[in-house]
């Protein structure tokens, strides 16, 4: 027994030394393990996500027009306002109309092109409101009543531009994580679903703290974005439905003589 104690001494000074070590157990290498496979995992998906907004964006390239369904939800002064429905019309470089049917906007036509009518955005309302056509700064506080957003900023490749710039971004620098979501065909419009976290500081000078985005897998377009506050509270949700491209519109269908327009 006396012969062991030094030698029990000698063992406790090199392990606290960090001369010797101990085999790993199962338990160890299974954890070490799963650590890495779940860094490389999520590595993965951030790198397919990046590459499918960089394919959004050079989708969008080809796109010369579209109409599709447009359905709105924004949070305004701290409420979530009821959503809106319209048949959207746009064409490049900058042509936008929108007719809303469903929501507080319900039966408003708008109308807006880039370097027209003075630079001006036409409106026409439902009932007696919409005995005259408005013409509004498309940054006034008439126009932007009940929006989070000028309509000069409307449209799928200014979703595209600010979703792709903010979401790179983050990745890239390490301040924000992707993961890419189950598939969830009852959701529309379906698609293939990410989701971002920005894990940077407040003041950082992101768009917001996660974003759930959908694409269409046949287009490779970003079709819907999902906004959320640090609070995790939805502030904004744009999804565009039914969509179909170049479709062939015409400079009659940014006209305001278009007789089907009432302006």
């Amino acid at each position: 027994m006396e012969r062991l104690v030094p030698v029990a001494l000698t063992l406790v000074a090199l392990c606290a030394s960090g001369q010797l070590t101990w085999p790993l157990t199962t338990a160890s290498i299974a954890t070490s393990t799963a650590g890495a496979t779940d860094s490389v995992l999520v590595e993965a998906a951030e790198e397919e996500f990046v590459r499918r907004l960089t394919e959004a964006k050079e989708a969008y390239t080809a796109v010369n027009d579209y109409v599709s369904t447009l359905v709105v939800q924004e949070r305004l002064n701290g409420d979530l306002s009821p959503r809106r429905v319209g048949f959207f019309k746009f064409k490049k470089p900058f042509a936008v109309y929108i007719r809303w049917d469903q929501g507080s906007f319900a039966g408003t036509r708008v109308l807006y092109v880039r370097g027209r009518n003075d630079g001006k955005m036409l409106a026409r309302r439902r009932g007696l409101a919409g005995l005259v056509t408005l013409r509004l700064d498309p940054a006034s506080k008439l126009a932007m009543r009940e929006n989070r957003h000028p309509i000069t900023e409307a449209g799928i490749g200014h979703m595209i531009e600010i979703i792709g710039e903010n979401c790179t971004r983050a990745i890239t620098r390490k301040e924000g994580t992707a993961r890419r979501l189950p598939d969830r065909p009852d959701l529309e419009p379906p698609g293939v679903r990410y989701e971002l976290i920005v894990t940077a500081a407040e003041n950082a000078g992101y768009y917001c703290k996660r974003a759930v985005v959908t694409f269409d897998p046949m287009t490779h377009l970003l079709v819907a974005v999902r906004a959320y506050d640090r609070k995790g509270r939805l502030i904004e949700d744009y999804r565009y439905l039914n969509l179909r491209l170049n479709v062939g519109l015409t400079e009659a269908d940014f006209a305001p003589e278009n007789p089907e327009y009432g302006f």
